[in-house]
């Protein structure tokens, strides 16, 4: 197994607290997905974690298959979505499902850098439907008061400097630039590329700050004394609240005939 497939695979051990703070996507991400992929209702997603976008896109009337490698992940997504029958939750690595019908839509929310990359557009492809939708998009966040991202980047010297990870798109960037946007440029199997960016803000307490960041897979990876250090020398210098100014990044593409 790959580190990125093993990373891909630590969410579960804080699985409830994964689901707690995690932030979902914009309803305006959600709207430009399904105006781009037109009338087709079957949706397959890739990494479905405990279902944030889930939710989203089965609010919207579609049949999703919903593939999470994780099991404890799982059952929250299967305890969130309880309410939907069209969902099906299928417990397996995306690289070992084998689709028992063509989708109209495939859609990835913060875990395509977690799959298999040597295989990842082939089996996107075989996926969908001639004129299918690939759809895959992040959330990327920092902290929005200059001095104060400047005093946790000083705490996290102290710890783990390479930790605090705060570079992200900016409105007006050349978008196709960020990783996936030149492999799918590259890719005959897709066209039709566009991009989306949505701002917005995301207030928490300093507790719930420090409690994002443990979800994080950069902070997951520290030995734990070293992290547990760090987030207690960050709790001692926040103020009540932080705020982060989140982006969102939307890559939608078309499976060529």
């Amino acid at each position: 197994m790959s580190d990125a497939r093993a990373q891909g695979l630590m969410f579960g051990e804080i699985a409830e607290e994964f689901d707690r703070i995690r932030p979902g996507y914009p309803e305006g991400l959600v709207d430009d997905v399904l105006a781009y992929s037109g009338i087709g209702v079957q949706a397959l997603e890739v990494g479905a974690g405990t279902g944030k976008a889930s939710t989203a896109f089965a609010a919207r009337g579609l049949q999703i298959t919903a593939v999470e490698p994780d099991p404890k992940m799982a059952a929250l997504l299967s305890e969130r979505l309880a309410g939907h029958s069209s969902v099906r939750i299928v417990v397996a690595l995306w690289e070992q499902y084998e689709p028992d019908l063509a989708f109209d839509l495939l859609f990835c929310a913060q875990a395509w850098q977690w799959t298999d990359g040597s295989q990842r557009w082939r089996r996107a492809a075989a996926a969908l439907t001639p004129g299918g939708t690939i759809a895959l998009f992040w959330n990327f966040d920092r902290i929005a008061d200059d001095d104060l991202r400047a005093l946790v980047r000083e705490v996290h010297a102290g710890y783990a400097p390479h930790a605090m990870i705060d570079e992200e798109p900016s409105d007006g960037a050349d978008l196709s630039a960020y990783w996936p946007g030149p492999d799918l440029a590259a890719l005959p199997e897709f066209g039709d590329l566009t991009e989306r960016l949505y701002t917005w803000e995301r207030t928490l307490s300093a507790d719930d700050y420090v409690s994002y960041l443990s979800t994080q897979p950069t902070y997951r990876i520290l030995p734990e004394a070293t992290r547990e250090a760090l987030f207690t020398a960050l709790l001692q210098r926040l103020p009540e609240k932080v705020t982060l100014a989140v982006e969102t990044l939307l890559y939608l593409g078309r499976r060529t005939a």
